[in-house]
């Protein structure tokens, strides 16, 4: 029914070979993974030490920092409470959408963490390093 031509080139090749194959022209997928054993040792180190510091830090001064943090202008719970002001909830249910809340608690992280960092800079800034 259907006869089947063979096409070729202008350089007398058959048009199969041709084809655009994305495999053979990817790279491999580990050539752009750091291997395992590469470690920044510098880097390593510095890592480390924040570490050791953080460890030192009192948590009732973070918590202050985090909650002079909600108590300014543009607190993340400003949203929330204006909400409950406007629209009032049910007594003892509250309402809210997860991606709100998420967002409430993204944003609380990133307070905690900003504390946590300053603190430590202004820890490693001061402190003679140790031999």
């Amino acid at each position: 029914m259907f006869a089947v031509h063979e096409r070729f080139n202008d350089k007398g090749e058959p048009m199969e070979s041709q084809q655009f194959s994305p495999a053979a022209y990817s790279s491999d997928p580990t050539y752009y993974t750091p291997d395992d054993d590469f470690e920044d040792e510098d880097d390593n180190m510095q890592w480390q030490e924040y570490c050791r510091i953080a460890s030192t830090i009192d948590r009732t001064r973070i918590l202050e920092v985090v909650l002079s943090d909600l108590d300014a202008d543009d607190s993340p719970l400003y949203e929330f409470i204006d909400d409950a002001i406007a629209t009032p909830h049910e007594p003892g249910r509250p309402k809210e959408s997860i991606t709100k809340l998420a967002r409430l608690g993204q944003s609380l992280l990133n307070l905690i963490a900003k504390a946590v960092d300053d603190q430590v800079n202004l820890r490693m800034g001061v402190e003679v390093p140790r031999d």
